[in-house]
């Protein structure tokens, strides 16, 4: 009897263990594919990072974003406009870490509820838009590409003219 609990014993242990595992290496995975995604740099879409950091009580952040351009309302006569915002309460970083900083971030860019761009400043060019109204959306997010709690985010609707 003893040696079939011990057996037994051994065998949950293993399965905790692989288990464990897996979950750590689950999160690693959506860690490197959110960092990836985020550390392009680029005008291509991509999804929205998420990590095991972003089920974690996020900190909040004493910033204050507004859109400079496109104002809202306003019809702009570039097919890639250029966005500019204006940033107050905390400064942009260029580096990933988890030691998160309330007044320390970057910015993500979205255009009709899609990300288009991270951005390391305080203007970017759009990609290139259809004639019509759109959305832009842009949001100061943590050093690890999560948003703050509550999060620091604005918006603004134009017009591209045809």
């Amino acid at each position: 009897m003893v040696q079939r609990r011990s057996r037994t014993t051994v065998a949950r242990r293993q399965r905790r263990r692989v288990r464990a595992a897996a979950l750590s290496a689950a999160a690693a995975l959506a860690l490197a594919l959110g960092l990836a995604a985020c550390s392009g740099g680029g005008g291509g879409p991509a999804a929205p990072a998420t990590t095991a950091a972003a089920t974690a009580p996020r900190p909040s952040s004493p910033a204050k974003l507004t859109i400079v351009t496109p104002r809202n309302g306003q019809t702009v006569r570039q097919d890639r406009p250029e966005v500019r915002v204006d940033l107050t309460g905390a400064k942009i970083v260029n580096q990933t870490t988890t030691r998160i900083e309330g007044d320390q971030g970057h910015l993500h860019l979205l255009v009709d509820g899609k990300l288009v761009t991270m951005n390391y400043g305080l203007s970017q060019r759009l990609p290139q838009l259809p004639p019509g109204q759109h959305v832009v959306q842009a949001e100061f997010v943590a050093a690890d590409h999560a948003p703050f709690d509550p999060r620091i985010l604005t918006q603004a609707a134009f017009v591209v003219a045809g």
